[in-house]
C-alpha cells in the first residue's frame, strides 16, 4: 500500500513520504539513516534502481543503542522489498526487466571499532534478500574502499569465483564528492555525473 500510495502521486512523480512513514521503526531510525547515508535513484535509460548506502557516514554505536540486530534486519529487509515492489511495477510498465544495482560507499568506515551488531544486521538482511529477489541484483559496486581493506580486497580478490566477480566490482571515485544523496537524484551536474559513471561501471560489458 505504502509502494501504491508513493507511485500515485501528483504529476506521476515519486512521493517517499508514505514508504518512509510505513518503514518499521522509523521513529528511532529515521535520526541516523537520512538521505546524507542512503538513498535509491533511478537509471534514466535502463530504469534499473540504483540502491546507495554509506556505511561510514553512520552514526552505528548510537543507532544500534535504539535498535535490537533484528529490528535492524526489519527495517533493511523492508527497504530491499519496496526496491523489489517499484522494480517489479516498472518492469511491467517498460515491458523490460528493472534491476537493482547496489553501491556500497564505504569513504570513512572504520576496520576497528564501530557497532559488530549493526555489520551482523546487514550480513543477514543482504542475505535474505538475495534468497528473496535474486532474478532482481544487479552488479553491486563497492566504492571508496579505505587503503587497509582495498589492500585485502588486492590480495584475496583473484580467489574470488569468476561468477561473483562478474557481478562485483571495487572502485574508487564515485560519490566522494557527493555530501547529500538527494544530489544524484535531482536534475544537475552532480547526477549528471553519477550517472556517467555508472554507465561506465555498470553498463559497459
Amino acid at each position: 500500500q505504502a509502494v501504491q500510495a508513493a507511485s500515485s502521486a501528483e504529476n506521476a512523480k515519486w512521493d517517499n513520504q508514505p514508504v518512509q512513514q510505513a518503514a518499521p521503526h522509523i521513529d528511532r531510525i529515521s535520526k541516523y539513516l537520512t538521505t546524507v547515508q542512503c538513498l535509491t535513484t533511478s537509471h534514466p535509460t535502463t530504469h534499473d534502481l540504483i540502491y546507495c548506502v554509506r556505511a561510514g557516514k553512520i552514526d552505528d554505536k548510537a543507532l544500534m543503542s535504539t535498535v535490537t540486530v533484528d529490528e535492524m534486519v526489519d527495517f533493511f529487509l523492508y527497504v530491499k522489498e519496496v526496491n523489489a515492489a517499484v522494480a517489479d511495477m516498472r518492469s511491467i510498465e517498460t515491458d523490460s526487466l528493472v534491476k537493482i544495482v547496489t553501491c556500497n560507499d564505504m569513504m570513512g568506515l572504520k576496520l576497528v571499532g564501530g557497532s559488530s551488531d549493526f555489520r551482523s544486521a546487514l550480513s543477514v538482511s543482504s542475505k535474505k534478500a538475495t534468497q528473496l529477489y535474486p532474478s532482481l541484483s544487479g552488479r553491486t559496486l563497492l566504492l571508496n574502499l579505505p587503503k587497509l581493506l582495498g589492500a585485502i580486497v588486492k590480495l584475496f580478490t583473484p580467489l574470488f569465483p569468476k561468477v561473483v566477480m562478474e557481478r562485483i566490482r571495487f572502485v574508487s571515485g564515485p560519490l566522494k564528492d557527493v555530501e547529500d544523496l538527494v544530489q544524484i537524484s535531482k536534475s544537475g551536474a552532480a547526477r549528471n555525473e553519477f550517472i556517467k559513471q555508472m554507465d561506465e561501471l555498470v553498463y559497459s560489458d
